[in-house]
């Protein structure tokens, strides 16, 4: 097959016409969201790995969770990536609090830097289930996440036991 294939290179009649895919017809902003959440869920995996988790994507997606993360204790918490753009707040969807869940706000400005990371928030579940409880509120506000639980960057929550 191989030799067929060599012998045929150069000459233009041996082949057929070149295969042209369209563009996507969804909407773009759809399409963007849709690499977006992708995007999320590989960068808070790597960001794990370069810390040294052993952290793996659990891709039936069941009880909202997205990644796993097994402790050296051979227990094991949960992550379930929410995807933002623009304005700072997530509006309030459902979630599942448990022990040793957490839920990882990923956050992009409305500019598309390609040099510039996404700015993570990282809570437990069972603190959003409290703060959200306090605050009555259908939306989130990240920053006020951050300002009483200190909830950006706090990928030490996702590498280290509970316990610790």
């Amino acid at each position: 097959m191989n030799e067929l294939a060599i012998a045929d290179v150069n000459d233009p009649s041996a082949w057929g016409e070149p295969v042209v895919v369209g563009p996507s017809k969804g909407p773009r902003r759809i399409r963007r969201a849709k690499h977006l959440e992708l995007a999320s869920k590989f960068y808070v995996l790597s960001v794990l790995h370069r810390l040294g988790a052993d952290a793996s994507f659990t891709f039936s997606q069941t009880d909202n969770v997205d990644i796993t993360v097994v402790l050296e204790s051979g227990s094991a918490l949960t992550v379930d990536i929410k995807t933002l753009t623009g304005p700072m707040e997530w509006h309030v969807a459902d979630f599942s609090a448990r022990v040793n869940h957490f839920i990882a706000f990923v956050w992009y400005p409305d500019s598309v830097e390609p040099n510039v990371p996404p700015t993570v928030y990282i809570v437990s579940s069972e603190q959003l289930r409290s703060f959200i409880a306090e605050h009555g509120s259908a939306s989130v506000s990240l920053l006020r996440l951050d300002e009483e639980i200190q909830a950006r960057n706090a990928w030490q929550r996702l590498a280290i036991p509970a316990a610790a």
